[in-house]
């Protein structure tokens, strides 16, 4: 597990950010999302280490795009 291993830090478009945060809520807080910069889509996914790959694989999965940064 790369960098920090409690958050996954993410850029998307600002429009998804609602969604995202509905996505983890809905896999009963699998991840919990909070807003780095709204204006530029840079977001932090606080994840434990047991849930960090499970997290990965659905970013990754989005139907728009995620970049890791």
């Amino acid at each position: 597990m790369p960098g920090d291993k409690c958050q996954i830090k993410i850029r998307m478009e600002p429009r998804n950010i609602f969604f995202l945060d509905n996505i983890m809520e809905g896999y009963d807080g699998l991840g919990i999302v909070s807003t780095g910069n709204p204006g530029t889509g840079e977001v932090v996914v606080h994840v434990t280490p047991e849930t960090y790959a499970e997290v990965m694989d659905i970013l990754q999965n989005l139907p728009w795009p995620v970049s890791i940064i």
